[in-house]
């Protein structure tokens, strides 16, 4: 039987303890100072660590620091490990917790430190947007394309790091009718057009309320603008 772990938030003043030392990999948070500023998630949520403990450490092993390709390695995993609601996964404080407290190593693995500002949004990132946290790109990402427990659309858009940056990088990138539409019609498309398309589209619901379009709408819109991109 899988053993589920309560999951945890940092509360934001907790965020003054990450450092830039500790961002660069050069010191370590004491547990002590963590946990005066980490409490248990409102909703109770609970999530399989161990599991993705594991999976993380394989990750670490088999990888190269920053081979993207390790994104799409451990995204169904983090998916599932997580069993979350989407309102939970929108708490930021999760997502900090996970990065700072419980998979720090994972964080500095797959991004390069290029600045404090940057790398500081990899740790402290997420909320309203998908692309900043280190391990909530991964779970929002799987949340949007995957379809029960196939991960099919999930591999095939980490799989092309173009459609990764371009479509959830934007403000339609939570409307999943969309996303399936985007990333399904662009996924053998070279990177000029995914970038050209994907603008256009954006543009396109200038006029069009997102929320009214269903994913065959979506994707017929898509195949429009491919079509005019090309």
């Amino acid at each position: 039987m899988t053993e589920e772990n309560q999951l945890y938030r940092l509360v934001e003043d907790g965020q003054r303890l990450v450092g830039e030392e500790f961002l660069k990999g050069e010191a370590k948070i004491p547990d002590e100072a963590l946990d005066e500023y980490v409490e248990p998630m409102p909703s109770g949520a609970m999530g399989n660590l161990q599991t993705l403990d594991s999976s993380v450490e394989r990750i670490l092993n088999e990888y190269s620091e920053t081979d993207t390709a390790m994104d799409g390695a451990l995204a169904e995993d983090v998916h599932q490990c997580l069993d979350i609601t989407r309102r939970t996964a929108g708490d930021p404080g999760l997502w900090h917790w996970i990065a700072v407290d419980r998979y720090p190593d994972f964080v500095r693995h797959r991004w390069e430190y290029r600045s404090e500002a940057a790398m500081r949004e990899k740790f402290l990132g997420a909320g309203s947007d998908l692309y900043s946290n280190a391990i909530h790109r991964l779970w929002w990402i799987a949340e949007l394309t995957s379809d029960g427990d196939d991960y099919t659309l999930t591999e095939q858009v980490f799989a092309n790091q173009t459609i990764v940056n371009k479509v959830f990088d934007r403000w339609f990138a939570r409307y999943q009718p969309a996303v399936v539409a985007i990333c399904d019609e662009l996924a053998d498309e070279r990177s000029g057009v995914i970038d050209e398309a994907t603008r256009r589209f954006n543009h396109a619901l200038t006029n069009v309320q997102l929320e009214a379009l269903s994913e065959e709408d979506a994707r017929n819109l898509t195949r429009r603008v491919i079509q005019d991109v090309r």
